[in-house]
């Protein structure tokens, strides 16, 4: 499910900070997780490039968060990702994701 956009400025989040990108959990009152990817024109200009990024955290994170714990789940997506591979980034978020549900 799609986080609202109102959610993106919103506080309470438990942040993991990467070189790559930042990671931000908080719970939510519904029974979803709901995420939201921030990738900005600073990422890339193309917006298809944009967009793979997008696609490539969307399902990494599907990967390894259940969808009924109820969480919203927000990456914003920093310039230095352009120095990872597909194969880096996905390692990348699996730690984030392992690290920000220890906390």
């Amino acid at each position: 499910m799609r986080l609202p956009p109102d959610q993106f400025r919103a506080r309470g989040y438990r942040t993991v900070p990467t070189p790559f990108f930042l990671l931000k959990i908080k719970k939510n009152s519904y029974k979803t997780t709901r995420v939201g990817i921030v990738v900005g024109m600073s990422v890339d200009k193309a917006a298809a490039k944009r967009n793979f990024w997008k696609r490539q955290a969307r399902a990494e994170i599907a990967l390894w968060v259940a969808p009924a714990t109820g969480n919203d789940i927000l990456m914003m997506v920093l310039p230095n990702v352009r120095r990872l591979t597909k194969k880096q980034f996905k390692e990348e978020v699996a730690k984030a994701l392992i690290t920000a549900q220890q906390k």
